[in-house]
């Protein structure tokens, strides 16, 4: 019975709350009912939504009559504003009676006027309600689309109040499917969010989620406190149906660290609220509630009581989900008792009330039409059997037996088995969705990293290969001047272009090198790395470079990695030529422990850590260890020369 807390408190953020709508009187429903009769068409559609709004919190029969006459009064105006609402406040009835199918059907009716309508916090505020319908119907992938399209939306049009309850629904839906760190995470969002605007309604929501994620975490000190330091929050804010909550969470914590009588003093705290404000859905839950906690004490006949009780008002306020919980005690109950019979009964019942949670309507329509077809045909039988009662009426009895018979045999086998069919179908059909939802986000997140590299190697394009061009264009600029000075100067300077023109090229081509790979082997990163040290031994002959590969797995790396590792080599290559005064420079790759380590050392004069200001390139290189998730380390001391580590996990 756990999940009951979430339930409440999603429902409370994501359709509004029904405590305000229940404080309402008769008298005044009775009075927007009355106005009907004497207002224009458009003025009695916003009541007659108005009426369905209200009346979802306390009689979804009466909700749904008022919104469908809204509904079909729109449609004979063919107004799409109208038309867009009635759908919106029917849907919400649809919603509260279960019919999640039927929601979702409305819902996006309106979404579809709004988007042609240009609309588009509308057009948010109907993938909101969508994405409801969805996680009620446990379609989570459709959930969160939905969800990140609205929040989408209202964050370009700085609704900031909308995006935060939105967070909070996210939040949820990662919590169904187990991954509670993202759950928490987004919790923590919409918990932000709410602060910021000042909404203690969405902040005591996401505060209430948060500590249900701690139970599910089995972190029940943590999730008791927020319960505790949310009490004085609600008392302020006023809503008793909020502190109900708050004690029916607290009475689910205390039953699951095995202290049902403390368990049982809260849902009793609860309850009394609860018949305060007349919520028969609240009573019906605490009720089913207790007798879950008597069934732990083993007291059996008050189990019995409070489970009846539960049942009985389920039925009276057609609440199906509470339904199947209580008979779900019950057959536990019978079980225990020994009564194995009854707790068959009330298992059946429990199977076939979650079957009705979803086909009442449907239900009741076949049941309408079957009682008519068999009305007709006995009307006819029994007229034909007034002409023919003859000796074949015993003969015809025991026909139509075995024929009845067979016929719900072969029906039961045919139930069983396309109910087994779909249950294996639905669990397959769910592992696949959420296992394609991890790679797509998977998928996304890897594009957009790869996306931002290129993004910086193209602006280093831009900046590097640009300037040195341009310091060419200058050189050459200036050669009319150099051939008046003399021959040899002149020499000089084109041949310091010349290599400067080498070295560019050889910078454009590493660059482009990059940005052609989506995937680098550590062969290919190997040979780069040598061709870019053999060509720095001919440059500088005087210095001595070693280069060490001690690696025997087979390697690979993304673009952003592998380019990533040559930059560090590069550029630590770079700065020891230019300051160590270094006669040896070692590079090393080798392999330890699922790691790959680079190491690059010099004999060089070296520098003290802590005096020296660090530059531009070791500010990169520990940037760009970072961003593949590497542990980098420089270590230098004077006149000991330099060592840089990079330690990289192999996947």
């Amino acid at each position: 019975m756990k999940y009951y807390f979430t339930q409440i408190l999603f429902l409370l953020v994501s359709l509004n709350f029904a405590s305000s709508i229940k404080n309402q009187s008769n008298t005044q429903l009775d009075s927007l009912e009355s106005l009907l009769a004497t207002q224009n068409d458009t003025n009695k559609i916003y009541n007659l939504g108005e009426l369905c709004y209200q009346y979802s919190f306390i009689d979804t029969e009466k909700a749904i009559k008022f919104g469908k006459q809204g509904v079909l009064l729109a449609e004979k105006l063919k107004d799409s504003v109208l038309m867009a609402s009635a759908y919106n406040d029917l849907s919400i009835a649809y919603h509260f009676k279960g019919d999640y199918d039927v929601s979702l059907v409305l819902n996006k009716k309106a979404y579809s006027i709004r988007r042609n309508m240009g609309d588009s916090v509308g057009v948010a505020k109907s993938l909101s309600k969508m994405a409801n319908a969805y996680y009620e119907l446990g379609d989570m992938a459709n959930s969160l689309i939905s969800n990140l399209r609205a929040i989408s939306i209202f964050e370009q049009n700085n609704l900031e109040a909308y995006t935060g309850q939105l967070f909070g629904s996210v939040g949820n839906i990662y919590e169904r499917n187990g991954n509670f760190e993202k759950a928490l995470k987004f919790q923590q969002k919409a918990t932000e969010i709410a602060q910021r605007n000042n909404d203690l309604r969405s902040y005591i929501t996401s505060r209430g989620n948060t500590a249900n994620i701690f139970q599910k975490l089995k972190k029940y000190e943590q999730a008791e406190q927020i319960f505790l330091d949310l009490i004085p929050k609600i008392e302020e804010f006023g809503n008793f149906e909020y502190l109900a909550s708050i004690y029916q969470g607290l009475g689910v914590n205390s039953r699951m660290r095995k202290q049902t009588q403390k368990g049982i003093e809260y849902y009793q705290k609860a309850l009394e609220i609860y018949e305060k404000i007349g919520s028969r859905t609240g009573m019906s839950l605490i009720y089913v509630n207790l007798g879950y906690c008597y069934l732990d004490l083993k007291k059996f006949d008050k189990a019995n009581e409070f489970l009846q009780k539960g049942l009985l008002l389920s039925k009276s306020s057609q609440s199906y989900y509470q339904l199947k919980h209580a008979y779900q005690g019950l057959a536990r109950l019978e079980n225990m008792r020994g009564n194995y019979d009854a707790s068959d009964n009330y298992f059946d019942l429990y199977v076939e009330n979650m079957d009705s949670i979803y086909n009442e309507e449907s239900n009741k329509l076949i049941s309408e039409m079957q009682v008519k077809y068999e009305t007709a045909e006995k009307e006819k039988q029994l007229a034909e059997q007034e002409v023919i009662i003859t000796k074949e009426q015993l003969r015809v009895r025991q026909r139509n037996y075995t024929l009845v018979g067979l016929a719900l045999v072969i029906i039961f086998i045919i139930i069983l088995g396309v109910y087994i069919y779909k249950q294996q179908k639905f669990k397959q059909q769910k592992l696949i969705e959420e296992n394609q939802l991890k790679d797509e986000i998977a998928k996304i997140t890897l594009q957009n990293e790869l996306h931002e590299e290129r993004i910086r190697i193209s602006r280093d394009l831009h900046d590097n290969v640009g300037s040195q061009l341009t310091f060419i264009i200058s050189s050459v600029d200036n050669m009319g001047y150099l051939f008046k000075t003399a021959d040899e100067k002149l020499r000089e300077k084109l041949h310091g272009i010349a290599d400067f023109s080498r070295t560019t090229i050889t910078q454009l081509r590493d660059t482009i090198w990059a940005l052609n790979k989506d995937e680098i082997s550590f062969e290919d990163l190997k040979s780069r790395l040598y061709n870019y040290i053999e060509t720095a031994k001919i440059v500088k002959e005087n210095i001595t470079f070693n280069f060490e590969v001690d690696v025997n797995q087979k390697i690979s790396f993304n673009a952003i990695e592998g380019v990533n590792i040559y930059r560090i080599v590069q550029e630590a290559i770079n700065n020891s030529l230019k300051y160590s005064a270094a006669t040896t420079i070692n590079v090393l790759l080798k392999e330890s422990k699922d790691k790959l380590i680079l190491k690059i050392e010099d004999d060089g004069i070296g520098f003290n850590i802590n005096e020296v200001k660090l530059g531009n390139g070791l500010d990169n290189m520990k940037n760009r260890a970072t961003s593949i998730k590497a542990r980098f380390n420089i270590d230098s001391t004077p006149e000991k020369g330099t060592t840089i580590l990079l330690e990289m996990p192999i996947k």
